[in-house]
């Protein structure tokens, strides 16, 4: 019996030379990364030491950061919240500007009728009228 399997710590899987395959890699940093397990609990687990699995992490956030898959994934998932935070800032931004339209329509309205029941001119322009040449 060989000193790992005494004690308790064969790998879960089988490095080929001096690496590991890329599809294990990239399961190790998505169950660190999504908090399946933390760094110090994925080095117990597949008994890789910490920093490697740092080096992990680093080199394939930097490789997703170009995939645009993943980027939109990652966008949908983390940030839905606040995307629908800003959604809805909007709406009521837009919803006080509406009203702030409105109401200077309103008091256009309100200014107009006031001048032609004051002053017994037509303002309002008339639908088909012809527009004078200078």
């Amino acid at each position: 019996m060989s000193n790992e399997q005494k004690k308790g710590t064969a790998k879960p899987f089988q490095r080929s030379g001096r690496s590991y395959p890329d599809e294990v890699k990239k399961r190790i940093v998505k169950e660190v990364q999504s908090g399946v397990v933390s760094q110090r609990g994925a080095e117990r687990i597949y008994k890789i030491n910490r920093k490697t699995i740092d080096n992990w992490i680093t080199h394939f956030s930097l490789v997703t950061l170009n995939s645009k898959e993943l980027t939109q994934s990652v966008m949908s998932e983390s940030t839905e919240n606040s995307k629908l935070r800003t959604l809805s800032k909007q709406v009521m931004d837009l919803k006080k500007a509406l009203d702030r339209a409105q109401l200077k329509i309103d008091s256009l309205e309100t200014m107009i009728n006031v001048s032609e029941e004051e002053f017994k001119i037509k303002i309002r322009k008339k639908h088909g009228a012809k527009q004078s040449e200078n």
